[in-house]
C-alpha cells in the first residue's frame, strides 16, 4: 500500500477538498511555495509536532526521489531507455557543496547572528528529529521543501502545462 501525503490543512490529501488544501501538478512555483508556507504546524511542549504535511511531503515524495537521484549519481541504477538525461538538477535536494551521501540540505537561519548555515542530512529521521527539537525553524523546513518540490514539478509543468488533453482529463477527473 502506498503512503498517503497529508492534506495541507491536516488529515489525508483528498481531491474533494478545496484546491488550497492540495498541491496540483500544474500549480506555478509561487503557488506551491505559498501553499507550503501556509501549512499549519503545531508546537508541542517539547518542540514542533512531526505530524504535518511538510514532513509528509518530505518523507513520502522528496526523500525517496533523492535516494533514487543519489543511486543514479553513484552509478547503482541508470536511466531507462526513454530517458536521455536526469530531469532533476543535481542540487535539487542537496546543495552542490554537500558531502557525499547527502539526501537533503536545509538552509537554517541563525537570526541572532544574521547568518544562514547549511545542514546536510543523510537520513530522513535526522531531519525530523532536528525539526521536532527546534534545531531549525518552521520557515527553514518549509522553504527547503517548497524549493525541492518545485524542482520535481518543473519537468511536469513543462510537459503538461500546454497540453489541452491533460487539462481536460484533469477537469473531468476533478470537477
Amino acid at each position: 500500500m502506498n503512503a498517503m501525503v497529508p492534506s495541507l490543512s491536516g488529515g489525508k490529501m483528498s481531491s474533494s477538498d478545496p484546491a488550497s488544501t492540495e498541491i496540483e501538478f500544474l500549480d506555478d512555483p509561487r503557488t506551491v511555495t505559498d501553499k507550503i508556507m501556509e501549512i499549519p504546524i503545531e508546537e508541542t511542549h517539547d518542540g514542533y509536532s512531526t505530524e504535518n504535511a511538510v514532513l509528509g511531503i518530505l518523507r513520502t515524495i522528496l526523500i525517496p526521489l533523492s535516494e533514487l537521484r543519489l543511486e543514479r549519481a553513484q552509478g547503482h541504477t541508470g536511466w531507462n531507455s526513454d530517458e536521455q538525461h536526469d530531469e532533476f538538477a543535481v542540487d535539487a535536494f542537496a546543495s552542490l557543496d554537500a558531502p557525499e551521501g547527502t539526501l537533503f540540505t536545509i538552509e537554517i537561519a541563525i537570526w541572532c547572528f544574521g547568518e544562514v548555515v547549511k545542514k546536510h542530512y543523510q537520513r530522513y529521521e535526522d531531519i525530523e528529529e532536528d525539526f521536532r527539537l527546534l534545531r531549525m525553524g518552521e520557515e527553514d523546513l518549509k522553504l527547503a521543501v517548497a524549493r525541492s518540490l518545485n524542482c520535481v514539478l518543473e519537468p511536469i509543468r513543462r510537459r503538461l502545462g500546454g497540453c489541452e488533453e491533460w487539462k481536460e482529463l484533469d477537469r473531468l477527473a476533478y470537477p
